[in-house]
């Protein structure tokens, strides 16, 4: 299904959110989702800014971020992009969170928080303290070119198909209350990346 989808898919880890018959504005629910980059992550972002429209939807947005200037950072990553690939796929990913964050977090419609960090292990430990503050977070599936801040976690994955992100997330040692959703961007030459052109930033 993930290879041969004609659209965006999303893939619900439900641990109660599903139940959720209502949302109103006197029953606010907190979700969250994590940018760490690239075409997954983008499509994901498009996704949450429909969501955050939603009156009793409170909506954090974590962007997590290279710290550069950390001892620990790793010297050296291997990559299969090239420079010029990755420089093209850093500019797609400053231009849609700028979008998103001049739409939505400028306005108060929706909370910011920044991590900086300087390799996957920090990405582990902190999406492991996101357990139990949130009904749902989403996340893109993959399609990082700058993996720095995952690279290794593929190595502990149990189940590939939700990705570096989402199996950490998805895990039975994790919150047994709160959903995971992963989204993967499905795109065709020719037309607009997006789960529908109507919510599709980039």
């Amino acid at each position: 299904l993930l290879r041969s989808a004609p659209c965006s898919i999303g893939i619900l880890v439900d641990r109660g959110f599903g139940s959720v018959e209502r949302i109103s504005r006197s029953s606010i629910c907190n979700l969250a989702i994590i940018f760490i980059g690239g075409k997954d992550d983008r499509e994901a972002l498009a996704f949450a800014g429909r969501v955050a429209r939603h009156p009793g939807v409170k909506l954090t947005v974590i962007r997590f971020l290279v710290d550069k200037n950390s001892e620990n950072a790793p010297r050296r990553v291997n990559h299969r992009a090239t420079v010029a690939e990755q420089e093209e796929e850093m500019r797609l990913d400053d231009e849609c969170f700028a979008e998103f964050y001049e739409r939505y977090v400028a306005g108060g419609k929706v909370a910011y928080m920044e991590k900086h960090l300087a390799n996957s292990s920090e990405t582990y430990t902190n999406l492991r303290s996101l357990g139990g503050q949130y009904s749902l977070i989403i996340v893109g599936r993959g399609g990082r070119v700058n993996t720095v801040l995952t690279v290794g976690l593929n190595d502990w994955q149990q189940c590939p198909e939700l990705g570096p992100v989402g199996d950490v997330l998805s895990g039975s040692t994790f919150s047994c209350d709160t959903s995971i959703l992963i989204i993967q961007q499905h795109s065709i030459k020719g037309q607009l990346d997006g789960l529908s052109d109507e919510f599709s930033i980039m």
